[in-house]
């Protein structure tokens, strides 16, 4: 990206972040639950991993506002325009590709702020976070969180098998049984997708700026190669 790409970038995140309506603030012990929580859970290990999807998520935004880039810009022909207009398909795997290195680059621990006192405040009372966070702060609750995405891709390679008892004994299943039976952990399979779902609109909306960005940046290069390829002719 551009120094003038970041300069935008970083000026339209801080005029997001003037905006933003303040939320009415969390009783202290629920915030401190929720702080225990977000080191538990290692909630700040979860952009790293949804910044693909979201970048993935955003290619037809990003296909979208690089065309409206090119709308806005005055070009000496209807000819210029559909040539650049035209550049833009080839452009977006690269540009998907930048998207995801500028949201790779985003503040995690911020995210993981956002994500707790804002999303599973939300779903959660106090007691419930503090169990959460007991479990999870466990030796068999650190190890299944650590081995959660070694779990989903052997699962995804094999439907339908049960991948647990490769990494767990007997004592360390029932442990996790236990607390996935347990009304707390019901719920968080309850609400699982909604935490998903509100996890996914927020990222993607805390990534628009940076899409905008690089949208401008695949709009100039689109101008470039149009009127490089005018001029060969």
């Amino acid at each position: 990206m551009t120094a003038a790409a970041r300069l935008v970038l970083l000026c339209a995140l801080a005029l997001a972040a003037a905006r933003a309506p303040a939320a009415e603030p969390l009783p202290e012990d629920k915030r401190q639950a929720l702080a225990d929580f977000i080191v538990a859970y290692r909630l700040a290990e979860a952009w790293p991993r949804m910044a693909p999807k979201i970048a993935h998520d955003s290619l037809p935004r990003l296909e979208d506002a690089t065309h409206a880039d090119l709308d806005a810009d005055p070009f000496s022909d209807r000819a210029a325009a559909e040539a650049a207009h035209a550049r833009v398909p080839a452009l977006l795997a690269e540009g998907g590709r930048e998207l995801e290195e500028t949201l790779r680059r985003f503040d995690a621990d911020e995210l993981a702020a956002y994500t707790a006192y804002e999303i599973y405040a939300k779903y959660f009372e106090t007691g419930e976070i503090r169990q959460i966070t007991a479990f999870f702060d466990s030796p068999t609750g650190r190890k299944l969180s650590a081995l959660g995405p070694t779990l989903v891709a052997e699962s995804r390679r094999q439907p339908g098998g049960n991948v647990m008892p490769r990494h767990f004994d007997t004592a360390e299943l029932a442990e996790i049984a236990t607390f996935w039976n347990s009304p707390v952990g019901r719920r968080m399979n309850e609400t699982a997708q909604r935490i998903r779902d509100d996890m996914h609109a927020h990222f993607i909306e805390r990534s628009e700026p940076a899409l905008q960005a690089v949208a401008r940046a695949l709009a100039d290069k689109a101008e470039l190669q149009a009127a490089a390829a005018s001029a060969a002719h």
